[in-house]
């Protein structure tokens, strides 16, 4: 796993040619991470932040806080039991 060259961990599957062949060049070691699953990255409370406007980036932060506050004590437990064993 520990390698004496560089290492790039590459998340995007549509790489243009020109930094194909700059890898190739280099003889960097590419490793690529599976594409998106939502399954195993659940979306927490993204319809209950669309469409809102924050007056400053304090409220940025603060938002999905106060959205986690509220949620009843199983909403951890619940979410781990959605995930897929793979």
């Amino acid at each position: 796993m520990l390698s004496d060259g560089v290492i790039l961990l590459h998340d995007n599957i549509h790489t243009v040619r020109k930094t194909q062949e700059f890898l190739q060049k280099f003889k960097w070691q590419v490793w690529s991470q599976p594409p998106y699953s939502p399954d195993l990255a659940p979306n927490l409370g993204s319809k209950h932040l669309s469409g809102t406007r924050f007056s400053s980036n304090s409220d940025v932060k603060t938002a999905p806080e106060n959205w986690l506050n509220e949620q009843g004590r199983d909403f951890y437990q619940v979410g781990l039991n959605k995930f897929v064993l793979r």
